[in-house]
């Protein structure tokens, strides 16, 4: 058996070419698992708000993203992708298929540059495994979007050092700019890109003025002038949502002891750190312990040249859950959510790549297929995991079925009769299924808008009910809609109950969603 592999290697080996066989079909497989359910799961609130968003033009985009927590770059290619494609969830989704793909596309090359062939191909193939990038990929959001403009800044940034070209540091500049235009925290990127740079400086026996000199040298300031120069105009609206979310309060559960067991759980496995026991945690451990030892031998043995290269991939997939942990910590208000390191997932999942591509590399035969077939296990059983979740809330325990609710109210409706979303959390993911024949509203006199998020709401009344004995007057009946938990009071103490409906969700059997049918008198 031994023999046959080595030949199976050597063949391969001795055709470059194939590399690009094997990346194809990398990609197809990742397609594939991104988009076999892309369109199963239920428009969470999240998405819910990119996809109302984009209904406005570029500049109210600006304007009422800048009340909300995000920059607007991804809602404006967002807004340009729905005017060629349509609105629906797989036209709404798939653009961060596409952002994964080209995430995908830049680790290859990059780590193929740096590293090598063969670790080039040992890194896509766990990158696209990768129950958390898979994941995030299906989703209406900006994640992908950062993980490809950090994958290609990184890239550029290593091509810049090696030719000194001024274009390339430029162009570096701008990806950090539009960065920072897509999601805040791909500035924990660019920091272990400072690092990094950091660290080399100093490994090259600089110090003091010189290594400041070195540091700073005029390329590197370039960039970052260029950066900050592009950022500029966004930099209030920045400031003043940080001071928002450290005053007012946020949805993101405090960090803990549990935070980077979580971290490493849903990273592998897709599941939260109590859901990791037994055998589960025996593997997270003992792979940790393993990838960890043969990391520093990796290192240890390597060239100059694999070890300033090899710390840039660690720095990129340390760095930043540690420092998001550090500014997480009271009295600041936590903001450690493993999505919002899907960049961070990236960098590990290269690191475990070249980790595997070097470490074994001598290894003999059968200690290899028995590392990569664990290895290989590990990531399917997140895989498998990841898609019996779906989009379901992990951090609330919530499954998301409005989709699920919106159909039964219809199939149990007259054509005409109006949909109404109890509050305007509920609104959002409902106004997504929002139709000429079952048109869904919501009650201006009962939503809070003290919250950015709902500015959209506040400044239209598209789908507001303002007068609601003159709304009943010309729709007698309604289904009004909202969560499970709690009663579902109805708005008008003389409505009367016709119908109820609800939607249990299958990971928890809880009954989140629920309807009721009310005739107005």
């Amino acid at each position: 058996m031994d023999n046959t592999l080595k030949s199976i290697f050597r063949f391969f080996k001795a055709r470059p070419r194939t590399d690009y066989l094997f990346v194809a079909i990398g990609l197809i497989v990742f397609c594939a698992l991104t988009l076999t359910n892309i369109s199963q799961a239920s428009i969470w609130f999240d998405e819910a708000f990119s996809a109302y968003l984009i209904n406005y033009n570029f500049l109210d985009i600006a304007r009422y993203t800048a009340t909300d927590v995000h920059p607007p770059f991804y809602y404006w290619l967002l807004k340009a992708w729905s005017m060629l494609f349509g609105t629906t969830e797989l036209a709404l989704r798939s653009m961060s298929v596409l952002f994964g793909v080209i995430t995908a596309i830049f680790s290859y090359l990059f780590v193929r540059r740096q590293f090598g062939r063969r670790a080039g191909l040992f890194a896509l193939a766990i990158l696209i495994l990768s129950p958390l990038f898979i994941r995030y990929s299906q989703e209406a959001r900006m994640y992908t979007l950062a993980a490809a403009i950090v994958m290609s800044a990184t890239y550029v940034l290593i091509r810049a050092l090696e030719t000194r070209s001024r274009k390339l540091w430029i162009v570096y500049g701008v990806l950090v700019s539009l960065g920072m235009w897509t999601h805040y925290f791909t500035a924990l990127a660019w920091i272990a890109h400072w690092v990094w740079r950091y660290m080399v400086t100093r490994q090259s026996g600089a110090r003091g003025k010189v290594l400041a000199k070195k540091f700073f040298d005029k390329n590197w300031l370039l960039a970052h002038i260029i950066a900050v120069g592009l950022f500029l105009p966004w930099l209030p609206a920045m400031v003043i949502q940080l001071v928002v979310v450290q005053t007012g309060g946020f949805w993101i559960i405090p960090v803990g002891v549990d935070t980077f067991t979580g971290y490493f759980g849903t990273l592998v496995y897709f599941l939260e750190h109590d859901r990791v026991t037994g055998w589960l945690a025996a593997g997270l451990l003992a792979g940790g312990a393993f990838v960890t030892y043969i990391s520093l031998r990796t290192y240890k043995k390597g060239s100059k040249f694999f070890k300033r290269n090899y710390l840039l991939v660690l720095t990129m997939a340390a760095v930043p859950p540690i420092i998001l942990f550090i500014v997480s910590l009271p009295p600041l208000t936590s903001s450690f959510v493993e999505r919002y390191l899907l960049p961070t997932a990236v960098a590990s999942a290269l690191f475990m790549g070249i980790t595997l591509a070097y470490g074994l590399k001598n290894a003999r035969i059968w200690q290899q297929v028995v590392v990569y077939s664990t290895v290989a296990s590990m990531l399917i059983f997140g895989l498998t995991s990841m898609f019996y979740y779906g989009n379901y809330n992990k951090n609330s325990r919530t499954g998301i079925e409005t989709k699920q609710l919106i159909q039964q109210a219809i199939e149990k409706s007259a054509p005409g009769q109006p949909i109404i979303a109890s509050t305007p959390w509920v609104f959002y993911e409902a106004i997504f299924y929002n139709s000429d024949e079952h048109p869904i509203y919501f009650i201006d006199a009962e939503v809070d808008y003290r919250y950015g998020s709902l500015d959209m709401l506040k400044y239209s009344d598209k789908h507001k009910i303002k007068d609601l004995d003159a709304f009943t007057k010309q729709y007698p009946t309604v289904w009004y809609i909202g969560y499970a938990e709690g009663e579902l009071t109805a708005p008008a103490s003389s409505w009367v109950k016709i119908d109820e409906i609800s939607v249990t969700n299958r990971i928890d059997g809880k009954t989140v969603y629920k309807g009721i049918e009310y005739q107005a008198r």
